[in-house]
C-alpha cells in the first residue's frame, strides 16, 4: 500500500516505522526538517519537509496515488484540512487525529465522511480503552486489536509459576494450539523465537490469539484477573 503520514511527532514517527517494516510504501510529511532528518537514512521511508495542508505539497507527495492518508500532527485543524484536501486530490481513504470528543459521535462521523474524512482518531478515547483493559486484565502488559478485534496481540510477563517455562516452543505452539508466540523480550533484547527456544521466568511474551482464548493464555502464564 502507498501510505502518506502527515506529522513526524511521536505518533506519526511510530506509525511510519511500524508500517515500513511491513513493506508498505511510506511517505512522512512534516514542516520541520529536523524531525525527518534521521528517518529516511535508517528506515525505508520517504520524507518530505513540507506542509501537509498545502495543495502543492500534497501533489508533490503524489497523494492522488495514496491508498491511505493519515493526519496525526499536533494540530487538529491541520489534520482535518489535510485529510479533506487529500481526499479531493484522490487519496482512497483518510484518517484524522482530533482533540474534540464531539467529533467522534456517529452523526458527526457520518458528516465528516461526506467532506473527505473517512475515520477519526481521538487519542483520549484510545487511552481510555487501554486503561479499561488494564483494569479488567491487569496481568496484560500491552494489548493490540487486529482486524477489528478478530485477533488479539498480548504482551505478558511470565513468572516462575508459569507452566510454559523450559519447554521448546515447537511443543508449546503445535498446529492445534489456539495461540502463536510471535516475539519474546528478554531484558533489553526482543527476539523472534524458533522451535527449539524455551521461555524463561521474567520474559515478556507476545501472544497472538483470538478473544475466546484470552483466559487460556492467562492460565498458561500463571496469572490471575483482579475481580
Amino acid at each position: 500500500m502507498k501510505i502518506i503520514i502527515a506529522g513526524a511527532g511521536a505518533v506519526g514517527t511510530h506509525l511510519a516505522k511500524l508500517l515500513s517494516r511491513e513493506h508498505h510504501d511510506i511517505t512522512l510529511m512534516d514542516e520541520s526538517p529536523e524531525k525527518l532528518e534521521d528517518l529516511s537514512a535508517n528506515f525505508d521511508i520517504m520524507t518530505l519537509p513540507l506542509s501537509p495542508s498545502s495543495v502543492a505539497a500534497l501533489k508533490e507527495a503524489e497523494v492522488g496515488d495514496a491508498d491511505l492518508f493519515i493526519g496525526v500532527t499536533p494540530d487538529e485543524a491541520h489534520n482535518m484540512t489535510a485529510c479533506m484536501l487529500a481526499s479531493k486530490l484522490g487519496a482512497k481513504k483518510t484518517v484524522a487525529r482530533v482533540d474534540n470528543y464531539e467529533y467522534t459521535t456517529s452523526e458527526n462521523r457520518d458528516f465528516f465522511r461526506t467532506v473527505g474524512i473517512d475515520s477519526i482518531i481521538y487519542p483520549e478515547m484510545l487511552a481510555g480503552q487501554e486503561i479499561l483493559h488494564n483494569i479488567k486484565r491487569s496481568w496484560i502488559r500491552q494489548w493490540w486489536e487486529v482486524q477489528n478485534g478478530a485477533l488479539i496481540l498480548l504482551a505478558v510477563k511470565v513468572r516462575q509459576n508459569a507452566r510454559i517455562l523450559d519447554q521448546p516452543l515447537r511443543v508449546l505452539c503445535g498446529p492445534e494450539s489456539p495461540y502463536h508466540i510471535v516475539a519474546v523480550k528478554r531484558g533489553d533484547e526482543t527476539v523472534i523465537p524458533h522451535g527449539a527456544d524455551c521461555l524463561r521466568a521474567n520474559d515478556i511474551v507476545y501472544f497472538m490469539t483470538t478473544p475466546k482464548y484470552i483466559n487460556y493464555i492467562r492460565d498458561l502464564a500463571g496469572k490471575e484477573d483482579y475481580p
